[in-house]
């Protein structure tokens, strides 16, 4: 997600160009035979000059390295019309990573080697033809069709690809798999996944950040930087480094997992803190009350980030029922009180709480008598002033004081004196 300026804050746009870096740097370091990205290197499809610059400048160690690097379009990366040229097709003119696009028919890949001059194919070979990438890019809607085509196209090349000595396959998919995340649609199901697993020995996916694995073949690291305030709770997001021997498969397979040939060791990417806190509100009656529990967080949790070399980024969030006027809060004084002790690089305080739902004391009066409406009114307005303590001494007198402001209104009289009327009453009847 090159190039994403998150919350405006512009040292993000940095901190995600120094993620992908320190991956890149590593790779060199080690160093690997190939990279692969299963697809979403930008953020977003109109890139500007210095997300291009940040990725060459991390894509051009591997080049110079004589590491190749394969990659694969996510939803992010395409062009914005289906005769475009995207930027990671730039990449690939380039020279600085191949791009695999295989040719759909009938919403299925077209299984062939991948061309230079056209820029189009589904796989490439790599360690003088014993191992080869798929890759299948962003298929949105017709994911489901696609796969199954695949599938079908794996295994009529099967027999041909092991007389050619081709000994283990890798295949790119930038997709997901439904549950792993609830709020995330339309994904293929575990079961859709299976056919495939017969001809493919590690499948790399992308799109959903949250990291996961499954049976010794599906590897999704998460993302590499914080996206969102929920991957907070992702804390082992990533990426691999993968060890392939199939001459001798017992020299690197964890003998606890089920991987055929291969051990997959996920490393922890390194990016800057995220700090996600969802405080509850319930049971308290004033705002005085929620500051005062929102400085004890704060002061517990505050000074573990005071020292840290990458100042954090902290999201407060605000749940449960609220017993009091919202409009009562000061969520600016909330984020000066993060900033106090968190000394972050950005904070934000979102109030996501419920209002308390209305239910009226004794039945007598249901409001079907138009006649008795004057005193439901009261009723209400009393009860829901009550609920603030600061009004709660007075509340049959701060019941009138509404029945009486919105009498005012309904008849149209000078806004002036009616907020000259709220000054005088709030001088009256508030205890200071």
């Amino acid at each position: 997600h090159l190039g994403y300026e998150q919350y405006g804050v512009r040292e993000r746009f940095n901190d995600f160009s120094r993620a992908f870096w320190d991956i890149m740097d590593e790779a060199a370091r080690r160093p690997v035979d190939f990279v692969v990205i299963a697809g979403d290197l930008f953020n977003k499809r109109a890139i500007d000059a210095q997300t291009l610059i940040h990725a060459i400048e991390g894509l051009k160690k591997l080049k110079e390295q004589g590491i190749p690097v394969i990659a694969i379009e996510g939803n992010h990366d395409r062009s914005y019309y289906r005769d475009g040229i995207s930027w990671l097709q730039f990449l690939c003119h380039q020279g600085y990573l191949t791009l695999l696009a295989p040719v759909m028919r009938d919403g299925a890949p077209v299984l062939g080697q991948w061309q230079s001059d056209t820029m189009r194919g589904s796989h490439v070979d790599l360690l003088g033809g014993r191992l080869r990438v798929y890759g299948l890019p962003w298929q949105g809607a017709a994911t489901n069709h696609s796969m199954e085509g695949l599938a079908e196209a794996l295994a009529s090349v099967h027999a041909e690809e092991e007389s050619a000595g081709v000994e283990y396959r890798l295949l790119m998919m930038h997709t997901g798999i439904e549950g792993i995340v609830p709020r995330v649609q339309g994904l293929p199901s575990m079961a859709q996944f299976q056919p495939l697993q017969t001809y493919v020995d590690y499948l790399a996916l992308g799109h959903v950040h949250k990291p996961y694995e499954f049976d010794g073949w599906i590897y999704n690291p998460g993302s590499t930087e914080t996206c969102g305030a929920e991957e907070s709770a992702w804390e082992d997001r990533g990426y691999y480094f993968v060890e392939i021997d199939t001459d001798e498969p017992e020299k690197v397979i964890d003998p606890n997992k089920a991987a055929r040939c291969h051990r997959a060791t996920h490393l922890v990417s390194k990016r800057r803190p995220f700090v996600r806190h969802e405080m509850r509100v319930d049971g308290l009656s004033e705002p005085d009350a929620l500051y005062a529990r929102l400085e004890d967080y704060c002061r517990r949790e505050g000074y573990k980030h005071q020292e840290s070399a990458l100042r954090p980024l902290v999201q407060i969030q605000l749940i449960g029922t609220l017993n009091f006027d919202a409009g009562s809060l000061d969520l600016s004084r909330m984020e000066e009180m993060v900033k106090s002790y968190f000394r972050p690089l950005y904070t934000r305080v979102d109030n996501n709480t419920n209002d308390q739902d209305y239910i009226p004391e004794g039945g007598e009066i249901d409001g079907r008598d138009r006649s008795a409406w004057h005193v439901l009114e009261l009723r209400i307005f009393e009860e829901l002033v009550s609920r603030d303590n600061r009004y709660l001494p007075a509340r049959e007198q701060w019941s009138t004081v509404l029945a009486d402001l919105k009498r005012m209104a309904l008849e149209k009289d000078d806004p002036a004196s009616i907020a000259q009327y709220l000054r005088d009453k709030r001088a009256e009847l508030l205890v200071t």
